[in-house]
This record gives structure tokens, sequence and C-alpha cells, in this order.
């Protein structure tokens, strides 16, 4: 069956936007659907339908009547109350979305791989670490870097089937270390500053994901001359699509 993201299924005497069951297993995304032909059954009041064996909501106007080109007689109806509580997240979503995951476990999912391929793009070319743990890796640099981008591989949870988790994950920092003789400079996870390719703090983790392409901002390097030691301080790594070998990335 083949639903917008926005349709809902019946699931536990709630309705939940499919799009918050994707799991890469059961419940994909198409990505080779360019157009569409969209066909909704309207009943008096909104209700569930069976639709290929599933329950599915009809149609319900909550003020969208105006996406649809066909005639009706319904445009100066008030918005439906829909038939159960609409639920986007929450305990319920998540027990939902584990245990149609844990149905179709037995498929088989994409290939994952534990390994971020951490490393740096500087000033257009690929730095890898000289020196590397789960929990921290370190980068030596012969002169002082002008533009600093943490590159990785990055997966969204939810759609691998391992969390009900919407984001792209690529590798959690805890802390940005610049090291000369002499001279330290730290970025905690919780400046502000990182904004670019970073998701919110966490606090309870005191860490921030980034996206997989995430800037070091150029403050870190104001003032500093010749070479240095850079270090990202990890807090934790997710699972990843495994695409086999990476390319090395080059800028012309």
């Amino acid at each position: 069956m083949r639903l917008t993201k926005g349709d809902s299924l019946f699931v536990d005497g709630v309705l939940i936007p499919v799009e918050h069951l994707v799991n890469h297993r059961s419940i994909i995304w198409d990505e080779r659907a360019r157009e569409v032909t969209i066909y909704h059954i309207e009943l008096e009041t909104h209700d569930v339908l069976i639709a290929d064996d599933t329950p599915a909501e009809s149609y319900r106007d909550d003020g969208n009547r105006w996406q649809f080109r066909n005639a009706n007689s319904g445009w100066g109806l008030p918005p439906q109350p829909a038939c159960a509580p609409v639920l986007t997240g929450g305990p319920i979503v998540d027990a939902v979305w584990r245990r149609l995951v844990d149905r179709t476990a037995s498929r088989n999912g994409p290939p994952l791989t534990d390994e971020p391929d951490l490393h740096l793009l500087v000033d257009g070319k690929r730095i890898d670490a000289i020196r590397r743990s789960d929990s921290e890796y370190a980068f030596r640099f012969t002169a002082t870097p002008r533009n600093v981008r943490i590159r990785s591989r990055a997966a969204v949870p939810q759609e691998i089937g391992t969390a009900r988790d919407e984001r792209a994950l690529s590798v959690a920092l805890r802390r940005i270390v610049l090291a000369q003789p002499l001279r330290q400079r730290t970025i905690d996870a919780k400046d502000t500053s990182l904004t670019d390719g970073f998701h919110t703090f966490e606090a309870d983790h005191a860490f921030r994901w980034t996206n997989g392409d995430a800037a070091i901002p150029a403050e870190l390097f104001a003032g500093a001359r010749g070479p240095c030691m850079l270090m990202l301080q990890l807090g934790a790594t997710a699972q990843y699509i495994d695409e086999g070998n990476r390319v090395t990335e080059r800028v012309a």
C-alpha cells in the first residue's frame, strides 16, 4: 500500500501519521516516486477504512481541501474532528514503532556498520586521524587551517530500524580541543557557536550530535600560528548504512 507521509494508520486506538512509523523494513520511503495521483474516500464523518488489510483513515478535511482538483460540494464545511487521537510522538508511538520493527526483524534490512569514517575536510582536503579511540580522534595540522569541517557517515535511526529518531545522526561530540605548545583552546558541546551541521545540545548526555557535515567555528583558530593538534572528544557514535569503501573527498 502506498501512502503520503501525512496519512495516518489506526493502531492501538490512535491515529499515527505513517511518516512516524518508517522503519526501512515493512514501512519505507519510495525514493522513485516523482509524481503521484491521490484518491481519497470521504465519509460523512472521519473514520477508519480497511485498505489492503490495513486500518487507515478516511479523508479528513483539516483545511486541505483546496489541494484537490475534483469538484465537490464541501467547500463551505468546517474542518472535521479526527475520529481518534492523532499522535506524532511519545510512548505509544514509540511502542508501536518498536513492535512493527520487531515483527519484521527476520526481513533483511540494509547492511549496517559501526564505523563512522570520521575525518576532517580541511581547506578542501581530507585529513584522517593520526590517533583514534572510542572516545577521541586526534588530527595533526602542519599549519593553521582556514576552514575545517567534521565529516563522517550519518543515518536516520528511524529509517534503518534502530531507534525511533527522525534526525540524521553521525557522531556525538563532547568537546573540540585545539592544542599548541603552551596554548590550548576548547569548545564544549553546549557552546552556542556549534550550529552549522549540529543538532541541539543534549544536557542529559552532555553531548551534541552532528549530521555528518559540521563546521568547526573559525573562532577556534583565531590567533593560532603554525602546527597544531585538534582533538574531537566523542560521547557516542551511531549505526550507519554500510556503503562499502568510501571515496576520498576532494575539492577542485
